[in-house]
């Protein structure tokens, strides 16, 4: 219960968060370390380079558990985001995501992000580990006078992105219908992670599936309920085994998305002005 509690998002002082596969870790043996005050994985026996590999060779699994999810309803919902949001999304289509950022006033970078857009007036946003409260104040600082809701959902969701050219043979045998993979672009997703979902595992669980992901390599990002997170991770392991499929820490999250030359929040970009950067977002 004190685990499913901290993975939730409960405010336990100045202890370290975990995800709901923290126990999993640390029984295969990852290194841990704090990462945006949750206690993550940096890597496990096999290495940082056979991870690293293996996205780019078979599939690599993270936990994503860590990142933060907003929901942003209401008929100013768009006009909300169009204007806090560095990317133009007056044409994003249901069913489409898209990567940009968020600024302040000073033209700083607060935070980068994916939003989603799953219907008129209806939008999900995934921001870095931590971020959720921050980019929620911001949101409803500037939603003043507008019809809008906003919801954080930091903890309230479980995540896990499957990344690599086998990424897709291994999810398959684990879908309802594995039919939904057949005809998703980057940057489009389906389904959703409540029980409205268009899109199940063969077990029930509902998921949100996005053709999208941190490494530069072809895979999926999967939103789906926190205590489900377990069940599907372990089956993701057993499906791949013979494909060749590793389980990743942040050391090679690290490595892969520097060689495909995206940003990482607070590092590349953060407290300063928002130009001076190869990224056009």
């Amino acid at each position: 219960m004190e685990e499913t509690e901290k993975s939730m998002g409960t405010d336990t002082g100045n202890e370290l968060r975990t995800t709901p596969l923290h126990t999993w870790h640390k029984a295969a043996g990852a290194n841990m370390a704090d990462f945006g005050g949750y206690e993550m994985p940096l890597w496990y026996p096999a290495g940082t380079r056979q991870e690293h590999l293996a996205v780019l060779t078979a599939a690599g699994l993270f936990d994503t558990c860590h990142m933060a999810s907003l929901k942003v309803e209401g008929r100013d919902a768009l006009a909300l985001l169009q204007h806090c949001f560095t990317r133009d999304i007056a044409g994003l289509q249901d069913g489409r995501c898209v990567y940009g950022a968020f600024l302040n006033e000073e033209g700083h970078c607060l935070d980068d992000a994916l939003v989603y857009r799953y219907g008129a007036g209806d939008f999900g946003v995934v921001v870095n580990a931590g971020m959720g409260p921050v980019i929620a104040a911001w949101l409803g600082r500037h939603a003043a006078g507008r019809e809008v809701e906003l919801r954080d959902l930091s903890g309230a969701l479980g995540k896990i992105d499957i990344q690599g050219p086998a990424a897709a043979r291994i999810l398959a045998p684990l879908l309802e219908d594995a039919s939904v993979l057949s005809d998703m672009v980057y940057f489009s997703f389906k389904g959703r992670p409540d029980d409205d979902s268009t899109v199940r595992l063969k077990t029930g669980e509902p998921l949100l599936l996005s053709r999208s992901g941190y490494t530069g390599e072809f895979g999926f990002e999967i939103f789906l309920a926190p205590e489900a997170t377990p069940g599907l991770w372990q089956a993701l392991l057993e499906t791949g085994r013979e494909l060749g499929l590793l389980p990743c820490g942040l050391a090679a999250r690290d490595s892969l998305r520097a060689g495909a030359v995206l940003p990482l929040s607070h590092q590349d970009i953060g407290g300063w002005k928002f130009l001076g950067h190869p990224w056009p977002f």
